[in-house]
């Protein structure tokens, strides 16, 4: 006899245990869809290997939905975004990596109209330039690639989701039917 623990609430693989469940939910609960469906197909997989067996924190199941999906509608975009900047990231080549900013000082010489601080306008002649173009060296370059793919932006996003499940997991105790006196 295999003795499994008994919750109060449904579990997530329960609720979706397909990930077009998920995405058919995802489109008619009544909340705006704000990532696209590739990207829904992954965060149902990302959060099904993340919460899987895990009971959801509300009896009421449409309640979940729609604490599940307002996360979705809130922090899915800047998810969305910050994982097409990762990919980016990650595939600069070295070249890419190695160049550094470029500056330059433009100068006029008794411009026709005074200059003003109060507008953003440029002048419309120029006397003089000086231009600086800056490169990193190999190390730096790497250095700050290193830095910015250490640590990957679905993290912070999935840790969004654990309002949705029970963080203190107790099994219901089971009940006990005695159906016989001398037992």
């Amino acid at each position: 006899m295999i003795l499994l623990p008994q919750y109060n609430t449904k579990l997530f693989t329960d609720i979706y245990e397909t990930v077009n469940d998920f995405c058919y939910d995802y489109q008619h609960v009544g909340i705006p869809t704000t990532i696209s469906v590739n990207n829904a197909m992954t965060l149902y997989y990302l959060l099904y290997a993340k919460f899987g067996n895990s009971p959801i924190a509300n009896l009421d199941e449409n309640q979940f939905k729609y604490k599940l999906f307002s996360i979705v509608f809130m922090y899915g975009p800047a998810w969305e975004k910050r994982l097409d900047i990762q990919n980016e990231i990650k595939n600069l080549s070295a070249d890419d990596l190695l160049q550094g900013a470029k500056v330059i000082h433009n100068h006029a010489f008794n411009p026709s109209t005074d200059p003003s601080t109060s507008t953003l306008t440029e002048l419309t002649y120029i006397n003089d330039q000086n231009t600086s173009n800056y490169k990193k060296s190999k190390m730096d370059a790497y250095g700050q690639l290193w830095s910015l793919i250490s640590s990957d932006v679905t993290a912070e996003f999935l840790n969004k989701f654990n309002i949705c499940f029970k963080k203190f997991v107790k099994p219901a105790n089971p009940l006990i039917y005695v159906t016989d006196e001398e037992e």
